[in-house]
């Protein structure tokens, strides 16, 4: 059916990212309440404008269905 063939895709090209990129994708868009970019930032130790640019990168890797 035509949900678990997405769901599956969503699931194999989440699971080809890295695993920081993974999980920001995740808390940003998957879960709730979603993680806002200076909560992630505390967590991994980086600026906001850096979890940004990585969810920016995954995003256009999950898009594009280039995901290395």
């Amino acid at each position: 059916d035509y949900v678990s063939h997405e769901e599956s895709q969503l699931t194999q090209a989440l699971s080809a990212l890295d695993s920081r990129s993974r999980d920001i994708v995740a808390r940003r868009w998957l879960a709730e309440p979603k993680a806002t970019l200076h909560e992630l930032a505390e967590v991994y130790g980086v600026s906001a404008e850096r979890i940004r640019q990585l969810e920016n990168n995954a995003m256009k890797k999950l898009r594009t269905g280039v995901v290395a």
